[in-house]
């Protein structure tokens, strides 16, 4: 696709919301080429809501059949079909030559957790990273509650270069890292083991269990969305004094939490410096400056944690 709907293209292909997608950058009126750009097929079920913003801005002008056939089918199918998908992929487009394909849920919660798709807090620490490369650079890097991968994935770009050492995802649930590994598959396809993240089960209340001399001294931690709970947070904390402790010193988390519930963030916070944590807010990348498609009206809070 040509740069004229580079930010249509992004937005489409991450599956952002249709009703949110920069329409204002398509210049009418559009030529038959121009409308067959905009075909760019994904998601079966996401596709339902493009032929109609797209035919409300087009108005009276006439609509190439090559982009209703091509939009409209898929969605013929989907309704034929007897079941639906319960997964799909999502692009993220990250900078020229920079891009993320990932498996996900098709639902928020599956197979017993809400791990198997990208949540907001993660674009949002994505953003972040990217925005001080600084603070990845040189570092070996464990991210817990990882989810579908994305954050690893990234940091492992040869096209961003980001110049991180290793990378280890961790998630409590077992279909989370078999996805994980997947998408690791699917974004290194011929990548030399040591060059790609690595994906294992990582149970917060058994962390003492888990074979750490494997892998290099951790520099950094990351988190996304992982204190929805306040059932968790003693787990959480646990996990986080052992590492911290096994450490010696010198070890950063960062931590980003789409704030859903005030009070439960709250009581997080309060039993961090409860446990000897010095806990600095960091600034949230703006809108015209993400990398990532994403809403910037949620409301996401990223700290840092030190000791």
């Amino acid at each position: 696709m040509s740069t004229k709907y580079g930010k249509l293209q992004q937005q489409f292909l991450c599956c952002y919301p249709v009703n949110k997608m920069a329409w204002s950058s398509v210049k009418l009126p559009l030529n038959w080429e121009d409308q067959q750009e905009l075909a760019i097929p994904v998601r079966r079920s996401y596709l339902g809501g493009l032929p109609q913003h797209l035919m409300h801005l087009l108005g009276d002008q006439e609509i190439c059949t090559t982009i209703i056939q091509r939009l409209c089918g898929p969605m013929a199918e989907n309704k034929a079909s007897t079941g639906s998908s319960t997964y799909a992929y999502k692009h993220y487009l990250l900078e020229p030559g920079a891009h993320i394909t990932l498996r996900e849920s098709t639902s928020f919660v599956a197979e017993g957790t809400t791990g198997l798709c990208t949540w907001e807090a993660a674009l949002a620490l994505g953003d972040y990273l990217l925005q001080h490369r600084d603070l990845v650079r040189g570092k070996n890097i464990v991210e817990l509650g990882a989810g579908a991968g994305l954050l690893g994935i990234m940091l492992k770009l040869p096209a961003l270069q980001l110049q991180v050492g290793q990378v280890l995802l961790t998630d409590g649930s077992e279909p989370c890292v078999q996805l994980m590994r997947e998408n690791i598959n699917l974004n290194f396809p011929d990548t030399p083991k040591e060059q790609i993240p690595q994906a294992e089960q990582l149970n917060w209340a058994a962390v003492s269990k888990f074979p750490w001399d494997s892998y290099a001294k951790t520099d950094l931690l990351m988190a996304a969305d992982v204190i929805y709970d306040d059932s968790q947070f003693d787990a959480l904390l646990g996990a986080m004094d052992y590492l911290y402790s096994r450490r010696g010193g010198g070890l950063e988390t960062l931590l980003a939490s789409t704030v859903r519930n005030v009070d439960t963030l709250h009581k997080f916070m309060t039993q961090l410096g409860d446990s000897g944590y010095k806990v600095t807010p960091c600034a949230n990348v703006s809108a015209c400056a993400s990398h990532f498609c994403r809403d910037h009206t949620a409301a996401v809070q990223i700290i840092s944690i030190r000791r």
